[in-house]
């Protein structure tokens, strides 16, 4: 088949200025829609899974698996679990159990009488040994009973403070104010947007005597270890869950969140491509007699049509690309709360093809509505029409 060539399509682009611009700016949005929706559920599934570990289990109050928030078991839980099962993980002679308070609390900063709401976790020393994952980057371990708190880098962003500057700022949870004594980092994880504290301070703080959970790290111990304690100890009224399987049910919950974020950046993505398309066929479907003309030179059809094709694809799919790589440039990073913390938006290869993707089926539209009514004529006809 005898095609056209490269130079003719290159040149047809500049006819058309301003629909043409048009187009691009319609590919543009879609593009950027797109690639942003992308961001936003691999953002929030990368925080979940990032969380998890396989070799994890955690064992919270029956009735409370859906949330470590609403659960409560007794104080004395991590000890008793310690002595009855053998093979959790040791470091240096320390177990890797860590005894954790999870709750929710109202938080501000400084002056700020606008309340935010901030993830608070009451720790102790082993926290440290069953998530490695945190790094203490700046400052020290906050001390019990000095109202001093440690502060993940996105919790800090999110209230507006600079994480380099942190240390000896003061924050109000829940009414009480707390010293900055350190600052950590837990890539990727929910982790990064918490606020961790004495786990002594935080039940003083909630005035309560319970804790929410204990994590526990496995070494030679399976999670049916685990489970047939809490089933020796029905008087705990304890439940245990893999740390896998307990954020995929987070992630299952937030099903229908990240399916709404979905289908309205389509629509949304969808009315702007539809735009560009419409912009980018007026300016094709007015070369209906040039059409013709190619054709009466020795063109065959099909090969007009690839040449159409070829230059919408060049608008469309770069239009969709700049949005791409402008969404990741303008958002890139940024913090989006939810009930578990915080989660950045994570732009990948996957958010750049989308928006490629994207453009091309705008090119794949346009090209239609540019030459359908070319189509359905005889030639001596288009060489008439005007």
């Amino acid at each position: 088949m005898r095609a056209l060539p490269l130079e003719y399509s290159l040149r047809g682009l500049s006819r058309g200025r301003t629909r043409t611009l048009l187009a691009l700016l319609g590919s543009l949005v879609a593009g950027a829609l797109i690639a942003t929706a992308s961001a936003f559920l691999q953002g929030m599934e990368s925080a979940l899974g990032a969380s998890a570990s396989p070799s994890r289990v955690i064992v919270m109050g029956a009735g409370s698996e859906e949330s470590l928030e609403r659960s409560e078991i007794g104080a004395r839980v991590p000890g008793i679990l310690s002595a009855s099962v053998q093979g959790i993980r040791r470091t240096a002679g320390m177990e890797h159990v860590s005894a954790e308070t999870h709750v929710a609390l109202p938080i501000a900063h400084g002056g700020d009488a606008s309340n935010d709401n901030g993830l608070a976790r009451g720790v102790g020393p082993a926290a440290l040994l069953v998530h490695p994952e945190v790094q203490l980057l700046d400052g020290r371990w906050p001390e019990r009973g000095a109202g001093e708190v440690l502060a993940g880098r996105s919790a800090l962003r999110r209230l507006g403070i600079d994480p380099d500057a942190a240390i000896g700022d003061t924050i109000t949870l829940a009414g009480v104010p707390l010293r900055i004594v350190g600052t950590m980092r837990a890539p990727g994880s929910t982790i990064d947007g918490e606020w961790w504290m004495p786990i002594e301070d935080l039940t003083t703080l909630m005035r309560r005597e319970t804790i929410s959970c204990v994590i526990v790290d496995l070494d030679r111990a399976t999670i049916g270890d685990v489970q047939a304690f809490t089933l020796s100890r029905l008087d705990l009224e304890l439940a245990v869950l893999a740390e896998r399987d307990y954020y995929s049910g987070l992630l299952a919950f937030f099903a229908p969140v990240r399916v709404l974020v979905a289908v309205v950046a389509a629509l949304m993505a969808l009315a702007a491509a539809l735009g560009g398309a419409s912009a980018l066929a007026a300016a094709f479907s007015e070369r209906v007699r040039e059409n013709a003309v190619l054709e009466t030179l020795g063109y065959p059809r099909p090969a007009v049509i690839l040449d159409v094709l070829l230059q919408c694809t060049i608008v469309a799919v770069s239009g969709a690309l700049a949005g791409g790589l402008l969404a990741r440039w303008l958002f890139g990073g940024m913090l989006v709360e939810f009930s578990m913390g915080t989660f950045a938006l994570h732009f990948d290869a996957r958010a750049t093809l989308l928006a490629a993707v994207t453009g091309f089926i705008v090119a794949i539209v346009a090209a239609f509505l540019s030459t359908w009514r070319w189509i359905g004529l005889p030639t001596p006809e288009a060489l008439r029409t005007t």
